[in-house]
């Protein structure tokens, strides 16, 4: 491959990145149906990078062969959770992701050495204005943009799973095991479990921060209460002589990415069992009645968002019908890149 130029995203540059990105999801659409259709059409994706490159926090750059455009990649920087948001905790500060959707590279060229030209110039941007944690995502199956970024550094760190269909979950007995839909009566109850959630993910090995502090109680308990204030987004607990050993939450669409199907589709946001109550059946009998009740509600699949590291959640979910459609991986620069080079 002759070495390729890189320079900054320009508009000039969206007819060609558009194409390139329809053909690949079109072929990524071949393996995943639920992604959505819309993008296959060079408009609707030049619309979509084009609304990228007009955002403040967004870099871009290109890898050109003469006329040809050989890849591109689109990099939206984030600063840090708003300081009283219970879901921006969850989020990492001053950190740069690129979407499934935000970067490519055409066909008949190294995939390897076009990222590692498209990085370099992009990450020493974000390195020197301090964004030292950096994240892309590749649908899965793109075995050669995925090893791209594996020879990057970058790992594995988040799968985005969807079970097609709602139909009932295998094994789901749990002897002696009730489940209720939680009423604005029982945010105590879901706010315990969720904390219980966020004790395991803060836990080895996926050293996940959580907001499980005192401090956060209170926008805690205020994200808990609005959503329970929609029967939209059930949560159902389950309940073992008396006392509440598991929930299961559901949001209407959550944070399904947009590029996959949204019409039909439930979100499950939370997913936990008490650790004293794990392999009992628990966690498919809350799954099988929220499996149930998406039936019911008219709804044909369901998405969630697992850790690769989760050893229990990720070996439960894609037992139970859930299969990856999308991988988030990422990578942590060193600090000390700030300083080392002197004055």
């Amino acid at each position: 491959m002759a070495r390729v130029a890189i320079r900054a995203f320009e508009r000039g540059d969206l007819d060609g990145a558009a194409e390139l990105l329809a053909e690949a999801h079109r072929q990524d659409r071949e393996r995943h149906p639920v992604l959505a259709e819309a993008l296959s059409d060079a408009g609707e994706a030049r619309s979509l990078l084009a609304k990228r490159l007009e955002e403040e926090r967004t870099d871009g750059a290109v890898a050109v062969d003469g006329s040809a455009l050989a890849g591109f990649a689109i990099g939206e920087r984030a600063s840090g959770a708003p300081p009283d948001s219970y879901m921006g905790q969850l989020s990492t500060p001053r950190s740069v992701s690129i979407g499934s959707r935000g970067h490519g590279v055409a066909a008949g060229y190294d995939a390897n050495a076009v990222c590692r030209l498209l990085y370099r110039e992009l990450a020493a941007g974000w390195a020197a204005a301090g964004y030292f944690h950096h994240s892309v995502n590749v649908i899965a199956g793109d075995e050669r943009l995925q090893e791209a970024w594996f020879n990057l550094g970058f790992g594995r760190h988040v799968s985005v799973a969807v079970r097609e269909g709602t139909g009932p979950v295998a094994g789901a007995d749990a002897a002696g095991v009730e489940i209720r839909a939680c009423g604005s009566e029982d945010v105590g109850v879901l706010l315990e479990l969720a904390r219980t959630l966020g004790f395991h993910h803060l836990d080895s090995p996926m050293f996940m921060y959580w907001p499980v502090l005192p401090e956060h109680d209170a926008m805690a308990r205020g994200f808990f209460s609005a959503l329970l204030e929609d029967a939209g987004n059930p949560h159902f607990v389950a309940y073992r002589e008396g006392e509440p050993v598991g929930l299961t939450s559901f949001l209407k669409q959550g944070f399904t990415p947009p590029h996959m199907n949204l019409e039909g589709n439930i979100y499950l946001f939370m997913g936990i069992v008490e650790p004293e109550a794990q392999d009992g059946g628990v966690g498919r009998a809350l799954l099988d009645h929220g499996m149930a009740w998406a039936r019911g509600a008219g709804y044909e699949r369901c998405t969630l968002h697992v850790l690769s590291a989760n050893y229990s959640g990720e070996p439960f979910w894609f037992a139970n019908g859930f299969e990856p459609v999308e991988y988030s991986l990422e990578r942590h620069l060193d600090e000390r890149v700030a300083w080392a080079r002197g004055g």
